[in-house]
């Protein structure tokens, strides 16, 4: 399934924990990813630095 939202195939997907509460929206460009707190953000963002964009913003 992800690689066919990598290769443009397929699109509209999200992905989300049982509560709903965390999602995650690949698409063929990367991913938006949802999450509970903005410390949760920070964990995330600080884990997969090497994911963001080289752009200012991380965007």
């Amino acid at each position: 399934m992800l690689r066919a939202i990598a290769d443009d195939e397929l699109s509209g997907v999200l992905i989300t924990d049982t509560g709903m509460r965390r999602v995650l929206h690949p698409y063929d460009g990367g991913a938006d990813v949802l999450l509970t707190t903005p410390a949760e953000r920070d964990r995330m963002r600080d884990r997969h630095a090497d994911w963001l964009s080289g752009h200012p913003s991380g965007l």
